[in-house]
């Protein structure tokens, strides 16, 4: 242990938890997710998708008079359905599109508990503590400062400041987003990015001062394309692959076999991906 070197595992605090291979930083801005809005909550709030989120949700026990902040809820994946098994969820992100489509639906459904606070996450300045708060495939674009750069302890901090109870944060992937097919066609055998992840997170939160059960749970993931050609260049991009070293035949005709046409005539691929969900109990 005397060669065990604590820095080298927290300057990869500094890596950009928001990009995977192939992304720039272009998804640490509001214009980037705001430009998605409609799109996101056309696909979060139909109904195979939100019992999706409900069975996530009933992980966990809830009460009538709790109060959830939900950080970075987007168009109200979680937010929507959770709000009816607690006594008010307040909801922030720095997108207002995503806000705005949030709210429609929220009054959609007559929902009148959820409550507002748009900006950016480091900048907030937060009226209180909440029983719980979730951060919920959101880690990597909260942490980042309007200038970009990562923050992930002074996320961390932030996240474990505001909950009066729980934390509960889930990253989207603690494997290759790619399915085992997938890496096998493409010949991918070494240890991806998001596995590092998951082990840099465990440690950041307790050098953070928490110490957190660890969790890899499976969960449906559904990725919609307009077409083929984007579906493979997409999954390449994901892959960190170029198209020049794929075997685009053998690629393409698995595809075709997985891929399906949904009611508004996307093209939709969904299967099982593994994911990291830390819950901290204050």
């Amino acid at each position: 242990m005397e060669n065990f070197d604590l820095s080298r595992i927290r300057e990869f605090y500094q890596h950009s938890w928001s990009q995977n291979y192939g992304d720039n930083s272009d998804k640490e801005t509001p214009e980037f997710w705001s430009s998605r809005a409609a799109d996101f909550a056309a696909k979060v709030h139909v109904p195979e998708a939100r019992q999706e989120s409900l069975d996530f949700l009933q992980r966990f026990d809830w009460s009538a008079d709790e109060t959830v902040l939900d950080v970075a809820a987007g168009p109200g994946t979680f937010a929507i359905p959770l709000a009816g098994m607690v006594k008010e969820v307040t909801v922030t992100d720095f997108s207002q599109a995503m806000l705005d489509q949030l709210q429609q639906q929220a009054a959609r459904e007559g929902i009148a508990n959820i409550r507002q606070l748009p900006g950016r996450w480091l900048d907030l300045q937060l009226p209180g503590r909440y029983d719980t708060v979730l951060c919920l495939n959101s880690l990597g674009v909260i942490s980042a400062d309007e200038q970009r750069v990562p923050h992930l302890a002074r996320t961390l901090e932030k996240l474990a400041e505001a909950c009066a109870h729980r934390l509960i944060i889930l990253i989207p992937h603690a494997d290759s987003p790619l399915n085992p097919e997938m890496r096998q066609i493409l010949g991918l055998d070494t240890v991806p990015l998001e596995r590092m992840r998951v082990a840099v997170l465990y440690f950041a939160m307790v050098d953070c001062g928490m110490l957190p059960d660890l969790h890899i749970i499976k969960r449906p993931f559904r990725w919609t394309f307009t077409s083929l050609e984007e579906a493979r260049e997409t999954l390449l991009k994901k892959a960190g692959v170029k198209s020049e070293n794929c075997n685009s035949t053998e690629f393409d005709a698995y595809l075709k076999s997985v891929i399906q046409t949904d009611a508004n005539g996307r093209l939709t691929l969904a299967y099982q991906v593994s994911q990291a969900l830390y819950v901290w109990t204050r």
